[in-house]
Formats: C-alpha cells, sequence, structure tokens
C-alpha cells in the first residue's frame, strides 16, 4: 500500500470520527435542549369568566398573560393592514375561484359533498333555512397569490413551517386555511387536533363562541353536545360546564390555547380564516399526542422539526 493510500485512508477515519463527533454532540445538544423545555414551558389553564380584548399588545406581554398561563383572548388591531380585509368578499371568491370544488359539512360536521365556490355562494344568497351548509377548511396555500394578502401574526410563531408541504398535506396541518360560512351554520363542539394552539382571524360576518377549559371535558360528552342549545335529558353532565360566550366582530383574530373545548357559530354570512400552529409552549403535549396515535412517528415529529432535513429521508423510507 502507498503512502497516498494509507494517507487517504486516514482522512476517511478522521472524517468519519468528526462527523460521528458531531452527530453526537448535535444529539446530546438536542436532549438537554428536550429536557430544559420540559421544564421551563409548562401550559396550565386559567379558569375564566370572560375573554378580554387587547390592542398594542407586545408579544412578551401576549406570552406572559395569555400563552404561559393558557388563556384564550381577543387581538383588534392585527389585521388592519391586511389586504384581505378589504379584497376577500363573497362576489371575489366567486369570480377568482368559482369553478374551484370544494368539501362541504353540515352542522355536525359530517360530509354532505362537493359544491363548486360558486354554487356554495350562491346557496348562501337563496337558501330557505331548511339545511345549514358549511365550506371549511379550504387550505389557502393551494392558492399560493392568497398568501400575499395576509400576515402571519408575530403572536404565533409556527414550527410546522420547518417541515415540506409534501408532509404537511398528507396529514393535513398544511395551514392556514379559509372558512366561508353561511349565517347560522357551527362548528361543532371540538377541541383542535393533537393539543395543537390555533388562531382565528374573521374577514367579516360575526361569530359567537363558546369556550370550555381543559378540565371540563368530562361534563361535554366528548363534544357531541349541542354548546348553542344543550339537551341537558341526554347530557346530563353539561349541566357542570362553565361556558364563556364571546362574539368575534371583523377585524378581530382570537388566540385560542391547546385542549380548550369550543364551538363557533356563524352569526351572519362570514369569512374567516385560521392556523393551528405548534412551538415551545406546546410542543411536548403536541409530541405525546402524535406519539399516543403512532408512536414512531410521534417520536420522530420533534426529531426532523429539530432537523428539518431529515425529513426527506425519512419520507423516502417511507417512515411518514
Amino acid at each position: 500500500m502507498t503512502i497516498e493510500s494509507i494517507a487517504f485512508l486516514e482522512i476517511i477515519k478522521l472524517s468519519f470520527v468528526l462527523i460521528t463527533l458531531f452527530v453526537a454532540i448535535r444529539l446530546s445538544v438536542y436532549l438537554l435542549k428536550r429536557m430544559w423545555q420540559k421544564k421551563k414551558y409548562k401550559l396550565i389553564w386559567t379558569p375564566i369568566d370572560f375573554i378580554e380584548r387587547r390592542s398594542n399588545l407586545s408579544y412578551d406581554e401576549f406570552v406572559k398573560e395569555y400563552v404561559s398561563v393558557g388563556k384564550p383572548v381577543i387581538i383588534t388591531d392585527v389585521m388592519q393592514d391586511w389586504k384581505a380585509l378589504k379584497k376577500w368578499t363573497l362576489d371575489f371568491f366567486k369570480s377568482q375561484y368559482g369553478s374551484i370544488e370544494y368539501l362541504v359539512k353540515d352542522d355536525k360536521k359530517q360530509e354532505r359533498g362537493i359544491m363548486s365556490i360558486a354554487d356554495y355562494i350562491d346557496y348562501m344568497n337563496v337558501n330557505d333555512g331548511e339545511d345549514r351548509l358549511y365550506l371549511a377548511n379550504w387550505v389557502v396555500s393551494y392558492y399560493p397569490e392568497l398568501l400575499e394578502d395576509y400576515k402571519e401574526p408575530v403572536y404565533f410563531p409556527n414550527w410546522f413551517q420547518k417541515l415540506p408541504r409534501k408532509v404537511l398535506q398528507k396529514y393535513e396541518y398544511d395551514n392556514p386555511e379559509i372558512f366561508i360560512g353561511y349565517k347560522g351554520t357551527s362548528v361543532g363542539l371540538h377541541k383542535d387536533p393533537s393539543s395543537c394552539a390555533a388562531w382565528l382571524g374573521l374577514i367579516s360576518g360575526r361569530k359567537k363562541i363558546i369556550f370550555f377549559t381543559p378540565e371540563q371535558e368530562n361534563f361535554l360528552h366528548d363534544g357531541k353536545v349541542d354548546a348553542f342549545n344543550p339537551n341537558l335529558e341526554n347530557f346530563p353532565l353539561y349541566t357542570k360546564a362553565k361556558p364563556v360566550e364571546v362574539i368575534l366582530e371583523p377585524g378581530e383574530i382570537i388566540y385560542i390555547p391547546p385542549d380548550w373545548w369550543h364551538q363557533v357559530e356563524n352569526l351572519e354570512n362570514s369569512i374567516g380564516m385560521g392556523n393551528l400552529f405548534v412551538n415551545e409552549w406546546n410542543s411536548e403535549l403536541v409530541f405525546q399526542s402524535f406519539a399516543e396515535q403512532n408512536f414512531i412517528k410521534g417520536s420522530l415529529l420533534p426529531l426532523i422539526l429539530e432537523f428539518p432535513w431529515l425529513s426527506k429521508f425519512v419520507l423516502a423510507v417511507g417512515l411518514l
């Protein structure tokens, strides 16, 4: 073996050692970071009698007064410079996106079929009140030009944005989404999936929202009860619940903490948009929720959020 060959092998060995050392250090830092996050970011939930409206709210104030203590809040001055506030009307969506077909649901979140945007808006204008169909969860990212009409609020950093869109679309976390609702339609009582936090911004119309803290879950009959018109004979535990009701007005955004149950009703024909998100404040809850659904995928999620380049490999081998 020549001197050159020996030197080349030594370089390979050294490179392997350095790469292994680098990976070991990064994993150690990651594990220490996870341990630190678990201790520092412990969510609690604060019982409330009403939901506050705030303006000129700094990010630090938002975290201290609402996120860290698990309280919803309405922020009144975030959407003022959104193009969507003036641009997104029923006529706009009908003329620009009328041929697009999308899923409509009834009040109980059951699938009722597919309608074009134009047909749904016509339905909103002529419906005789015998049914209540809702065009919900229209994913904005399929139409990138719509993303230019709003600004992601600074209050809601979202780790999901680190992941490839292919992954987010596969698992239906490719947000934000548009909600176009006929007057009287309701999104049934629910909590958002996988302990995600959420925000909901209202472009037009008015919405009534009823909230319940997470510890009241046992009184809500798995969300089968209609909080706007509860049947106490069929759902007697609901008598122990303490709902908090609020009206969301156009131009306002409401923050929904993780695991808070809520039900939304459109008081008028309305257009809104919302987003699910995960960050340091609810990440451990989200990781635990994913692991309960699928241990392998739940264990991989924190790793690919920390090392986004891993997602391509994980996708390629079929683990996601």
